[in-house]
C-alpha cells in the first residue's frame, strides 16, 4: 500500500529551521519569510537569534523591524547615524524598550551622539556582550564621567572578547582599564597614545590581537629604550599597524617588545626596503613570525631606474624569503612617476587600491611571474578606485595576452574616476578589471558630460545594467549644476532601478518624482543642488509628498531618508457624491 502522506514544512524541527535562519539576514527573515503562512509566522515570532543590522536600511523597513521583532529575541544590533540617517539612534530610543535587550552578544553604535550613547548602556544588559565596537561623532565634556564609567563597566564584562573603539585619544586615556581584563581582540580606529596602549596591554593578558588604523606614529616615536625593566607584551600574537611614517629604527624599537608575534601586518610610509635587514631582525626578534604583510611606498627626489628595483628585490631573493618563509615580494614603479616605490607582499594586503590604466608599470618579483596567478595577487582587494587616462582597449590588447580572468576578481566598491570621454568603452574593456555582476557600489566621477551624447549615456546605462547586485550608486559629474536640464534627465534615464542608495544632481523639482518613480527600492538619496536657497524647496517638496522623511541638508546638497510616498487621494463621482480614495500601500 503506497504511502500518500504529503511531506509538510510544519514536520520539520523548528531548530532546523532556526539554523536556517542563522543564515538570513532579519530583513530577509521578517519581509520574506514570516508571511509566508500561519506556521512560518510562528516560527519566525520565537526565533530568538536576529542578528539586526540597520545600517543604511528604509525607513519603512526600519519601523516594521522595530515593531515586530521582540528585542529579547535580538543577540546582536548595529546602529548608525550618518549624513542621509542622523537621527536613526534617536528613533530607535523612542520606538525601541532598551531594557529588553537583554540577551545582546554584540552590539555596535556607529556616529553615535554622547548623550545617546549614555541612554543605551544606561538601559541595556551588557552581562552577555562578547563584542562591543562604538564610534563617538559628537562628544558632550558634561556626559564625560558618566560615558568612561559605562564603558569601564563594558570593558570589565567577563564574557566580552573583542572591542573595536574609534574615540579621541585623551578620552581613550581617561578610560579606568580593569586589571586581568578578559578581551582578546582590540580594534582601534582612532589615535591612541604609547601609555594608554602600555596600559590596555598590561591590564589585557589574554590580548592576543593588536589592529591600530591610524596613524601609529606617535605611539612609534615616543618609545623609549631599553627599558629598565623592559616591558615585553608576550601574549600577542597578531598586529597590524595602517597608516605607518616612522623610520625603520624607530619601527623596530617598538617590534622589539612584541616577540611572540606570528602575524604582522605593516603599511605605511617612509619604511626601509632592505630585505636583508628585514631577515635578520625578523630572525633575532620575532622568531615565531609565521605570516608577515606589508605594503611600503616610499617617496623620494630623485628618480628610480630599473637598476634600482633590481638591488631592492635583489635583497629579497634569499632562501629565507623564498624557501624557508616561502613570503613573495613584488616591488613596483610607475616609469611616468619614477620617484615613487611601491613594495608589497603577495597577495596585496590592502582592501583598498588605486588603479591607474595609464601607468607604464615596472614590476619585479622573487618568485617566478609564470607561475602567477594574478587572482589571487589581489584577492584581498575588495574597493578599487579606477583612473581611465588611456583608451581602454588599447590597454585590454596588452592586457589579455596574460590574463583570462579580472585582475580585481573580489571588487564590490567601484570608483571609476575619467576626465575625457567614455574612452571607447566597452564590457570586454571591464570585464578585464572586474565581475561586474559582483558590484555593489559604484561612484562615477567625470568632468566630461559638456554636451549631450546618447551613444555615451547608452553605453554607460549597459554598463551599470551588467552590475546586477548593485545597490548604492554615486554620480559626481563636475560642473553638472551648470549643466542643462536635458542633459541631467537623460542622466536619470539610464539609473539602474534597483538602487537602493543613489547621489545625483538635479535642477528643477520635477526630477524628484520621476527619479523616485523610476527607482522604487531607494532607502536613501542625496542631492547635488545648483546653488543653497534651493534646498529649502527640495526639503519643502518631501515635507508635501511623502510621510515621515528625514532631510539633511548641506553645502549645495539635500540628503533625505525616504519615508512614505504620500498618493493623494483621488476624488470620483457616484451619484453626485463624491467619494474619496486612498492608496495606503507601502513603497518599501
Amino acid at each position: 500500500m503506497s504511502n500518500n502522506t504529503i511531506p509538510s514544512m510544519e514536520a520539520l524541527p523548528v531548530e532546523l529551521l532556526y539554523r536556517i535562519f542563522d543564515n538570513l539576514d532579519a530583513q530577509t527573515i521578517v519581509f520574506s519569510v514570516r508571511p509566508v503562512c500561519r506556521f512560518l509566522r510562528s516560527v519566525v515570532k520565537t526565533y530568538d537569534r536576529h542578528i539586526l543590522d540597520l545600517k543604511l536600511i528604509s525607513k519603512l523597513n526600519f519601523y516594521a523591524l522595530c515593531r515586530l521583532i521582540h528585542p529579547q529575541n535580538v543577540i546582536s544590533l548595529v546602529l548608525l547615524n550618518d549624513e542621509l540617517t542622523s537621527n536613526q539612534i534617536d528613533l530607535f530610543i523612542s520606538l525601541v524598550r532598551l531594557r529588553q535587550l537583554t540577551r545582546l552578544r554584540s552590539l555596535t553604535l556607529l556616529n553615535i551622539d554622547e548623550l545617546q550613547l549614555n541612554v543605551i548602556l544606561k538601559r541595556i544588559n551588557l552581562t552577555v556582550l562578547t563584542f562591543f565596537s562604538c564610534t563617538i561623532r559628537k562628544y558632550d565634556d558634561r556626559r564625560r564621567k558618566t560615558t568612561n564609567e559605562l564603558l569601564a563597566s563594558i570593558i570589565a564584562q567577563s564574557s566580552l572578547e573583542k572591542i573595536e573603539f574609534d574615540i579621541k585619544s585623551e578620552r581613550m586615556l581617561q578610560i579606568l582599564w580593569p586589571i586581568n581584563c578578559t578581551i582578546q581582540y582590540l580594534i582601534i580606529n582612532g589615535s591612541i597614545t604609547i601609555d594608554n596602549l602600555f596600559t590596555i596591554l598590561q591590564c589585557s593578558p589574554y590580548l592576543h590581537t593588536i589592529i591600530l588604523k591610524e596613524s601609529c606614529n606617535k605611539i612609534i616615536n615616543n618609545i623609549t629604550v631599553p627599558f629598565s625593566p623592559p616591558r615585553y607584551f608576550r601574549q600577542l600574537r597578531s598586529l597590524t599597524m595602517e597608516k605607518l611614517n616612522v623610520t625603520i629604527d624607530k619601527l623596530e624599537s617598538f617590534l622589539l617588545l612584541t616577540p611572540s608575534l606570528i602575524y604582522l601586518k605593516l603599511i605605511g610610509e617612509k619604511n626601509i626596503l632592505d630585505g636583508k635587514r628585514w631577515e635578520q631582525f625578523i630572525e633575532i626578534n620575532l622568531p615565531h613570525l609565521d605570516k608577515f604583510e606589508f605594503y611600503f611606498v616610499e617617496c623620494s627626489s630623485i628618480k628610480k631606474t630599473e637598476a634600482d628595483l633590481e638591488l631592492i628585490i635583489a635583497s629579497f631573493r634569499t632562501p629565507f624569503w623564498i624557501e624557508h618563509k616561502k613570503w613573495f615580494v613584488i616591488c613596483d614603479c610607475d616609469m611616468n612617476f619614477s620617484n615613487t616605490i611601491y613594495l608589497y607582499s603577495l597577495p596585496i594586503c590592502k582592501s583598498f587600491l588605486i588603479y591607474k590604466v595609464k601607468s607604464q608599470k615596472l614590476s619585479l618579483s622573487n618568485y617566478n611571474t609564470t607561475r602567477d596567478n594574478h587572482r589571487s595577487i589581489m584577492s584581498n582587494v575588495n574597493s578599487l578606485q579606477l583612473f581611465l587616462e588611456k583608451p581602454l582597449p588599447d590597454h585590454v590588447q596588452e592586457k589579455k595576452t596574460t590574463a583570462t580572468h579580472p585582475l580585481f576578481p573580489k571588487v564590490t566598491e567601484i570608483d571609476l574616476q575619467f576626465q575625457n570621454d567614455w574612452l571607447l568603452f566597452s564590457l570586454q574593456s571591464f570585464s578585464m578589471f572586474i565581475d561586474i555582476p559582483r558590484i555593489v557600489q559604484m561612484k562615477l566621477n567625470t568632468f566630461y558630460f559638456k554636451l549631450y551624447d546618447p551613444n555615451l549615456l547608452m553605453d554607460i546605462g549597459i554598463f551599470m545594467q551588467q552590475a546586477l547586485n548593485l545597490s548604492s550608486l554615486i554620480i559626481h559629474a563636475f560642473f553638472f549644476r551648470d549643466k542643462s536640464t536635458k542633459i541631467i534627465e537623460h542622466i536619470h534615464s539610464i539609473i539602474p532601478n534597483n538602487v537602493k542608495h543613489l547621489q545625483i544632481p538635479i535642477n528643477n523639482l520635477d526630477q524628484i518624482k520621476t527619479i523616485l518613480e523610476r527607482c522604487q527600492n531607494l532607502s536613501t538619496i542625496k542631492f547635488d543642488i545648483p546653488y543653497s536657497k534651493f534646498s529649502i524647496k527640495v526639503i519643502k517638496w518631501f515635507a508635501d509628498n511623502t510621510i515621515d522623511s528625514t532631510c539633511q541638508k548641506d553645502y549645495k546638497t539635500v540628503g533625505v531618508w525616504l519615508g512614505k510616498k504620500n498618493i493623494q487621494p483621488i476624488e470620483i463621482e457616484l451619484d453626485n457624491k463624491r467619494i474619496k480614495l486612498h492608496d495606503n500601500r507601502s513603497d518599501s
